[in-house]
């Protein structure tokens, strides 16, 4: 009843070969169960023409006894020739008319009736048949007749009736060992698939109770691999996406928290400055100092502020660049201006170095505003670290797929926490978080964001002296 193991196959070729060997078993067992049945059918009950055999000698004994069976009182003896259980008799005088029997039903109506059926069997529905043997005397002359009948089905021979009701049903054995069959490869089947169904309720019931730390481990090579393999997947993706939203609302809360914080000082400085300007109790002396505190600490409020606001617009998914057709040299060259006086303030060298190798076309689409804020950005940092008497450049190099920036000083360079985390949010390269000096830590994510979006990418690390910024961006 085993075969072959079906936990290697698709539930679907499971289904084909349990119906399969559901009949063949089935088969199988009718066949040994017929064969042993007709070995004892014998015993059990008498084939359907066991009384038809028995009418030879009866009639060999009626013959023996002649006249004497019209006699009535021969009935006794009569009773004993015919096995009354499968075979009922009449006794008919030469007229037709009973004289006794134990069939009462009468068969022949009349005399010529007797004549014309003498010797001849009737069958009633089928099954049922009556035999007219005639009674004659020693000269042969017909002096009566003897009605036998009978039928032709199998009877019970056993008194057991329970053996005997068994026999009567072998003809649903088959569907009485399909229906076996079928509940035990049923059962087969049912308890491959409740495995995996039973995984995937589990894993379900997890991931309603908020519970994703498991993995669903199932494979066997069948449909429900498949899609077990789909559900952990998507248990995986679920986990990685509330990690995601966990950790963006944690940052959230960071920058909110980085907000407030760097908004603070400076606030607090105006707030200060200013209560003390109110109340009278700065001297004329120092009344200009005052105003310029206040003044450069809400100048980095402004900043912070506007760098928030910038944030807020590059990183909304709804944002879009908008370029402009422009010559990139000629804008660099304005720009020029403006990071020399930067530079002249602090007493800082600058220089821009520009290499185009352009073939096509020297004007092209940028977003200028955007990277303007880039550059702007790239610089500041540059001069924020750079010292008096030292020197920044700006390499440009122009190619007709892209344009590539390089923007080195010889400032104290990059530490390795400032090269891990330079384009991060907040980063200011220094434990206080404070403003002393002057930005507040968004400037080069800005930067990073802007130069992704215009399909470029950016870079920082050391010189031998100083540090070099690099990015590069493509025309739209």
């Amino acid at each position: 009843m085993g075969g072959l193991s079906v936990k290697s196959k698709s539930f679907k070729r499971q289904f084909i070969i349990a119906f399969i060997k559901i009949l063949i078993l089935s088969f199988i067992f009718s066949f040994v169960s017929f064969f042993i049945w007709i070995r004892v059918f014998d015993h059990i009950s008498y084939p359907a023409n066991y009384y038809e055999k028995q009418i030879g000698d009866i009639v060999q004994n009626i013959n023996e006894n002649y006249e004497n069976v019209l006699d009535k009182s021969f009935e006794n003896k009569m009773n004993e020739i015919i096995p009354h259980k499968g075979i009922l008799y009449q006794v008919l005088n030469k007229d037709g008319n009973i004289v006794y029997g134990t069939l009462n039903n009468k068969i022949i109506q009349s005399k010529k009736d007797l004549i014309t059926n003498i010797n001849s069997i009737k069958s009633f529905n089928g099954k049922s048949f009556a035999r007219i043997i005639p009674i004659l005397d020693k000269d042969n002359n017909i002096k009566g007749a003897i009605v036998l009948s009978y039928k032709l089905v199998s009877t019970q021979k056993t008194d057991n009736t329970i053996l005997f009701l068994l026999t009567k049903s072998m003809i649903f054995l088959p569907f009485i060992f399909i229906i076996i069959f079928t509940f035990i490869y049923a059962k087969k089947l049912s308890k491959d698939i409740d495995k995996p169904v039973n995984i995937l309720l589990n894993a379900s019931e997890k991931i309603k109770n908020r519970d994703l730390n498991f993995t669903i481990e199932y494979n066997e090579n069948n449909e429900f691999t498949k899609l077990c393999n789909a559900f952990e997947d998507m248990r995986a993706n679920l986990k990685n996406s509330l990690i995601n939203q966990w950790d963006l609302e944690q940052k959230r809360k960071e920058n909110i928290s980085n907000i407030a914080h760097d908004l603070k000082t400076p606030l607090t400085i105006v707030s200060t400055y200013s209560e003390a300007l109110i109340d009278g109790a700065v001297n004329e002396d120092k009344f200009k100092d005052y105003i310029d505190v206040i003044k450069r600490n809400n100048k980095r409020a402004l900043i912070l502020l506007d760098d928030m606001n910038k944030i807020s617009n590059i990183e909304n998914p709804n944002f879009i660049l908008e370029p402009i057709e422009i010559n990139i040299i000629e804008f660099v060259k304005l720009k020029e201006k403006d990071y020399k006086l930067l530079c002249e303030e602090k007493g800082i060298d600058f220089k821009i170095d520009i290499i185009d190798s352009r073939e096509k076309n020297f004007i092209d689409k940028f977003d200028i505003e955007s990277l303007e804020q880039v550059l702007d950005n790239c610089i500041s940092n540059s001069i924020r670290y750079t010292e008096k008497g030292e020197s920044i450049r700006l390499n440009i190099l122009c190619n007709d797929e892209e344009i590539e920036f390089s923007i080195i000083d010889t400032g104290k360079g990059f530490s390795n926490e400032d090269l891990k985390n330079l384009f991060n949010k907040f980063y200011k390269g220094d434990k206080s978080r404070s403003f002393t000096t002057g930005h507040s830590g968004l400037g080069m994510y800005i930067a990073k964001t802007i130069v992704e979006k215009h399909g470029g990418n950016i870079k920082a690390y050391n010189n031998p002296k100083g540090a070099i910024i690099e990015f590069n961006i493509k025309p739209m």
